[in-house]
């Protein structure tokens, strides 16, 4: 639905920040399809003259005015964060900031109480102690650790250790005869969403589960702990979220709709995204007594843990832990913060940033630093646009609430303008948590080209190579090779997204094209009470050099995006993308002997056909873009109609009816798996259907993913037509 500029922002109600750039681009031969016009058609202004200097300066101000208290979705606290969000979006110059409110469960702690009953007593704290360098951590107002949506629960019972509680670790546990029916199974962190490990032990049969921070991954078997050092330290503990999201995200009591007040709500007890048992949360301090006290068989290499103890499975005898968790289940408010700057020429047509802002305690790192970073491109867009610089489209940045719990505030919003942002959301660039390290970046492979075009602009913070040079070298030594063009330029393969963040719902349900990036180093302090302002200037970033990075980078992904004359997506590279998952469905097939069974030829030549289009397309835009800007105003429709269909090339990947078993994730090629929680699952449909050896299941998605690439390619098919005849060569 074509909505006017107007129109849209009643509905939407979403930041928009924006300004013009111009630039010129290179790489226009074979697959690599420049994003920009020539400097002719542009006017030769470049981007550096226009974005001006990141401030490292102002950053570091925007993290300490969100992080001066705890603010976790549905309270006062965050509110507060939201005024101060929306207070810097109007001084930066948008056109309006919006409020945008639903209403949504979100369960808090009463009750938390966990013993080891036999062979020891031992009382677990569950609590963090303070830091003496850090005057935060004193702050009573944090949550205390615990597992959103987690069941209720009093129980007593032996414990099972389970190593990383995922079906392999099952399986071991099978051949050794060991079941963790009746029992509290404990898992460590790692290797999977923690959702995964709490839903696949009830489904086991397990009464309750602890899952705790092993410091082989998190703690001092990595380095130094905090306080001297970044890793987690021995009572500190991950809090999180338990809902299951790979059924759906959002509030769990409104599936497919949007939690506005006055909404219909499904009962708690037909809540399928709850967990079932009680879980919790502990550190590798109070795991301890439990794990050394296990006895039985001692469990395999690979399940060994730092701790010094030998790690065992337990008998099921005497290992016994009394577990009781009670908890609000309180329907509480929240809010996103839209702010909207117009575009020029198409204000309907929207590229779109977001952060959450909530967080599980004071949150420096987890979102707030990268919250910030979001906010200073903000302000160097919306200086810009003050000066008369307005980009083509419209910009948006939004504010994300009640991340944390679920991606909330983001679904619920996408569930309520699904209609307004299908065919006018061009993009959305997703930005959350931060540190110094490791460069990043995952989302809809038609877009690899450009994400690695704008690194190779930007330098890294210490001045000597490039963004692209440094993300080259750490792919190379996680042993991931460089993809070659046709005209020998290397591209760095970017991963999929799964359902870690604010992406979820516009990329799986909605169809639109989504992106995610940033750096890392791994922290301790994720979801603890030492997430605050002073560790983050101490460990995260401490001159916010690389939150200056950021700023940049996105700023480039920005104004590029909503000042393309055509936009940057490449799907001959979603093909040769999805060809490579096909080759690894294969290697699936063959090693659960279901290879004579389940034939893929069909879906190998509907994607051959898709990137054979796809290429057309490709020189068809080279053409267009070398042309002077009197002929790019003489075709001015025809260039908005080849912009549309290219819009509606990511909404040929939906299917209507979803995946099996999970209808609201509709996207084809990129899914959370269903065992995997965080981990993307690529060809979804066809994939787990084989994983489960189910083959009746696996031809008929086999179909659906057949018929999904033949209608992307119609649609490609289209924008050749409009391309190659309407637009006057």
């Amino acid at each position: 639905m074509k909505i006017q500029g107007r129109h849209l922002l009643q509905w939407v109600g979403f930041v928009i920040v924006s300004c013009i750039i111009f630039a010129s681009i290179n790489l226009v031969q074979g697959r690599n399809v420049p994003s920009f016009m020539s400097a002719s058609a542009s006017g030769g202004q470049s981007i550096e003259q226009l974005i001006g200097k990141p401030s490292g300066k102002r950053i570091a101000q925007h993290v300490r005015a969100m992080t001066t208290e705890p603010h976790e979705a549905g309270i006062a606290a965050n509110v507060r964060t939201a005024e101060y969000y929306a207070k810097q979006l109007r001084e930066f110059g948008f056109d309006e900031v919006i409020f945008n409110r639903y209403e949504v469960l979100l369960p808090r702690p009463i009750l938390r109480e966990v013993t080891l009953l036999t062979p020891e007593r031992y009382q677990l704290k569950l609590t963090e102690p303070p830091i003496s360098e850090d005057p935060d951590s004193r702050n009573q107002g944090v949550l205390p650790p615990f597992n959103a949506y987690a069941a209720d629960g009093d129980v007593t019972a032996e414990v099972v250790y389970v190593n990383y509680g995922l079906p392999a670790d099952y399986a071991v546990l099978d051949w050794m005869g060991i079941s963790v029916k009746g029992k509290i199974a404990i898992a460590r962190y790692g290797k999977s969403w923690r959702g995964i490990k709490s839903r696949l032990a009830a489904e086991r049969g397990a009464v309750g589960c602890l899952i705790y921070s092993d410091p082989a991954e998190d703690g001092f078997v990595r380095g130094e702990v905090i306080p001297k050092g970044k890793w987690r330290p021995k009572f500190g503990v991950q809090r999180g979220s338990v809902l299951d999201i790979p059924t759906y995200p959002g509030d769990p009591q409104t599936p497919m709709q949007p939690s506005k007040p006055g909404s219909q709500r499904i009962p708690l007890s037909k809540a399928i995204t709850l967990e079932k048992i009680p879980v919790l949360p502990i550190s590798y301090g109070d795991a301890l007594p439990i794990l050394r006290n296990l006895k039985g068989d001692v469990a395999p290499k690979e399940w060994q843990g730092g701790l010094p103890i030998s790690y065992h499975i337990g008998d099921g005898k005497e290992t016994r832990v009394y577990l009781r968790l009670k908890s609000d289940w309180s329907v509480r408010p929240i809010v996103n913060v839209i702010g909207i700057l117009r575009g020029r020429e198409q204000p309907e047509k929207i590229v779109m940033v977001g952060s959450h802002r909530d967080a599980w305690g004071f949150g420096a790192g987890d979102p707030i630093g990268g919250a910030s970073s979001l906010l200073e491109s903000a302000r160097l867009i919306g200086e810009q646009a003050k000066l008369g610089h307005r980009p083509k489209r419209s910009i948006a940045i939004a504010s994300w609430d009640a991340e944390e719990y679920g991606m909330i505030g983001s679904t619920e919003y996408g569930e309520e303008f699904k209609e307004a942002l299908q065919g006018n959301l061009v993009v959305y660039l997703n930005r959350e948590a931060y540190s110094a390290g490791d460069f990043g970046a995952a989302g809809v492979h038609s877009l690899q080209p450009f994400i690695n075009e704008i690194t190779r602009e930007v330098q890294m913070p210490s001045g000597n190579k490039t963004v692209f040079a440094a993300w080259m070298e750490w792919m190379e030594k996680a042993g991931k090779k460089s993809l070659l063009t046709p005209n020998g330029v290397p591209i760095v393969r970017m991963g999929g997204l799964g359902a870690g963040s604010d992406y979820v719902v516009f990329l799986d349900h909605l169809g639109i094209p989504s992106v995610d990036f940033g750096f890392s180093g791994g922290t301790g302090s994720y979801h603890s009470l030492y997430d605050t302002y002073w560790f983050f200037t101490t460990h995260g970033d401490k001159d916010f050099s690389y939150g200056e990075t950021l700023t940049e980078l996105v700023s480039r992904f920005l104004l590029r995006m909503a000042d393309a004359e055509v936009l940057p997506f490449d799907y001959a590279s979603t093909a040769e993308t999805i060809n490579g998952y096909l080759d690894e469905l294969a290697e699936v097939a063959k090693k659960l002997k279901l290879a004579d069974m389940i034939d893929l030829t069909g879906i190998r030549a509907a994607n051959a056909r898709l990137k054979e289009t796809a290429l057309q397309l490709n020189k068809e835009i080279a053409r267009i873009k070398a042309m002077d800007a009197k002929e790019l105003e003489g075709n001015r429709q025809a260039l908005a109609q080849l912009n549309d269909l290219l819009l509606a090339t990511e909404l040929a990947f939906l299917d209507p009816n979803g995946l099996p078993r999970r209808p609201w994730y509709r996207h084809q090629i990129y899914a959370p798996g269903y065992l995997t929680g965080y981990g993307v699952k690529t060809l979804p449909g066809v994939r787990e259907a084989m994983e489960k050896k189910d083959v009746e299941e696996a031809k008929q998605m086999a179909q659906v993913l057949e018929n999904t690439l033949n209608r992307v390619r119609g649609t490609l098919q289209e924008a050749v037509t409009v391309a190659s005849g309407a637009i006057a060569r």
